[in-house]
């Protein structure tokens, strides 16, 4: 699937902010006032994170880490989020919007998915950027900075990358959630033209761990048949939800809290076309939603609209975790 342009990109960033904070049990009045003195310290000079320079992007081989401003880390502990595949501005903004408490890592390799799945597959690759960026992290005044859980976000050609991390079982096991962005393709078998079970491999095991609340695995798919002959997002994801036992359920093409409104244009102009869910499945953790659309903008779309679909289960798990 050909990625959308830079420009196009672009142009269609900006939504509201989302929320997604959880809300904490009042404690009694005399634990309140006993917890008092050691809440001043820790949201003063004591915070890890007190001297922290969020005012720079920190480049690094072919991408680039940012934090976003809902970012915090009293004990220099952080979550990480890698993104493959994206305009910088674009993708950051998505999670920013989302109010996603993590850092996030950026990287863009082109328009093939076969140059992130080979890359990402060499196992001593990302390693050395998880090195880099807890160096970076620590060098940009987070004290004690540690990495905690981590996070696989990839739109369109990205996803090339989460399968090559994927197959690595050691690997596999230390990502905490997946989010998928119009992005998860198989080929066909020669013979019957049945979908290619094994190159979706990496998927359907996370997704079975998804299913059980193991994992979190959030996928949104649009109805584009690709030029070529390999299986599209739609086709792709039923292969997962059959094997995962999750049911999917038509939203009866009706506005819900997951129908995104299009961006204004100028003055006087109309909006352009909702994005409209089809269809939504959830199981465990595993949550799908398709979405309306065969063309380039509506591919887009998804990226752009990551904060209001994807991003958001996210927020919530980590949150609550």
């Amino acid at each position: 699937m050909q990625p959308a342009t830079a420009a196009a990109l672009r142009a269609a960033v900006t939504a509201a902010p989302v929320q997604a904070k959880a809300a904490a049990a009042s404690p009694s009045p005399a634990k309140v006032e006993a917890a008092a003195p050691a809440i001043a310290r820790i949201d003063a000079a004591d915070r890890a994170d007190a001297t922290l320079d969020r005012s720079r992007v920190i480049p690094i081989p072919d991408g680039i880490i940012v934090l976003p401003s809902s970012f915090s880390s009293a004990d220099g502990a952080y979550d990480l989020v890698i993104h493959f595949h994206g305009v910088n501005d674009v993708v950051s903004a998505g999670f920013e919007r989302a109010g996603l408490n993590a850092v996030v890592m950026i990287i863009n390799m082109g328009i093939s998915s076969a140059a992130y799945e080979t890359r990402f597959s060499i196992r001593s690759y990302l390693p050395a950027l998880l090195a880099k960026t807890q160096a970076a992290l620590s060098a940009r005044g987070l004290r004690d900075a540690r990495l905690r859980r981590v996070a696989l976000s990839a739109f369109s050609a990205g996803y090339g990358a989460v399968r090559g991390l994927l197959n690595q079982p050691g690997f596999a096991d230390t990502v905490d959630a997946v989010l998928l962005l119009d992005g998860i393709h198989t080929g066909y078998m020669p013979l019957d033209h049945s979908l290619d079970m094994e190159r979706l491999k990496p998927f359907t095991r996370f997704a079975e761990q998804a299913a059980s609340g193991k994992k979190l695995l959030s996928i949104t798919h649009s109805e584009i048949t690709p030029v070529g002959d390999y299986a599209g997002t739609h086709e792709s994801t039923d292969a997962l939800l059959k094997l995962a036992g999750a049911q999917r359920l038509s939203t009866g093409n009706v506005a819900d809290p997951q129908a995104i409104q299009g961006l204004a244009g100028t003055a006087g102009a109309a909006s352009p076309p909702r994005f409209v869910p089809l269809s939504e499945a959830h199981k465990g953790a595993l949550h799908v939603r398709g979405y309306a659309g065969t063309q380039k903008p509506d591919h887009v779309r998804h990226l752009t609209r990551m904060a209001e679909t994807a991003v958001p289960d996210l927020v919530r798990r980590w949150t609550a975790l």
